[in-house]
């Protein structure tokens, strides 16, 4: 198998159900939204380098110090090329946050590796939602590079079928009229037709929008399959209902797909 973008090799990663899977194997993957975005870059990340292949993760706004990674801190790059590194430009005083580059600096430092030929995947983390369920943006949000090949739109899974409430949400003033409402699939298009998913800049980019679920155990926060093929026939059907009733949108992502299940366990 091959990646979606370049001619390098795929060693050993397999899995229908995998994020590696679901992302079509992109050289560069940005995670953004709410409910497991850091879960799905450590996770991506770590597949990537137990199948022997170099990657570079980094977010383009900040987050806790990363400990399942070895760290590099400013000038990129590293000083050995083999395995996983997290990179970041420095620390934030006030809560000891770590910050990473501007989504330009890690344009840059791919378009130099581009010329070296290097190897490297990159896995990003391209929003901060200060661990809300919920992401709604700013004009100046997110932060994706634009080499980037494929965005990841997280959203938490057990919102489905429950009130939206304002403390579920990061920004809720963006997304007023959702709140108060049934988090249902008609709901969902209307959040998704506003988001960087269907925005013009981003167009050209792969998306996939993963309700994500941190399964434990029967009774606490396990789906049956039958509530997750519901949920995404759900969608489907709603999407043919809305593009019936409106015309749809003129933007549209370059490819889309909806997954749902625990990125932590490959369980999609």
């Amino acid at each position: 198998m091959t990646s979606s973008t370049t001619n390098f090799p795929v060693q050993s990663l397999d899995g229908s159900g995998s994020l590696w899977n679901m992302t079509q194997h992109s050289w560069v993957t940005t995670f953004i939204g709410a409910g497991g975005k850091t879960t799905c870059l450590q996770t991506l990340t770590r597949d990537l380098e137990a199948a022997g292949l170099e990657v570079v993760a980094t977010t383009t706004t900040k987050v806790y110090p990363e400990s399942s990674l070895e760290a590099w801190r400013n000038p990129y790059p590293p000083p050995r090329h083999q395995g996983a590194w997290f990179w970041y430009e420095g620390a934030e005083d006030a809560v000891g946050k770590w910050v990473g580059p501007s989504a330009l600096s890690v344009d840059e430092a791919i378009a130099a590796e581009l010329k070296r030929g290097s190897r490297r995947y990159w896995v990003i983390e391209g929003d901060g939602a200060r661990e809300r369920r919920l992401k709604c943006w700013e004009y100046y949000e997110p932060q994706i590079p634009k080499y980037s090949d494929c965005g990841v739109l997280v959203i938490d899974r057990g919102l489905w079928g429950r009130v939206l409430d304002s403390d579920a949400v990061h920004r809720p003033q963006k997304c007023q009229e959702l709140l108060g409402e049934i988090w249902n699939a008609e709901n969902t298009w209307r959040y998704l037709l506003k988001s960087p998913v269907f925005n013009s800049q981003y167009s050209l980019m792969s998306w996939v929008v993963l309700f994500n679920s941190a399964r434990t155990g029967p009774g606490d926060g396990e789906f049956d399959p039958k509530d997750s093929f519901e949920l995404l026939t759900d969608l489907r059907l709603s999407w043919n209902d809305i593009s019936e009733e409106s015309g749809g949108t003129d933007v549209k992502p370059s490819h889309l797909r909806l997954a749902e299940g625990d990125a932590k366990r490959g369980d999609l």
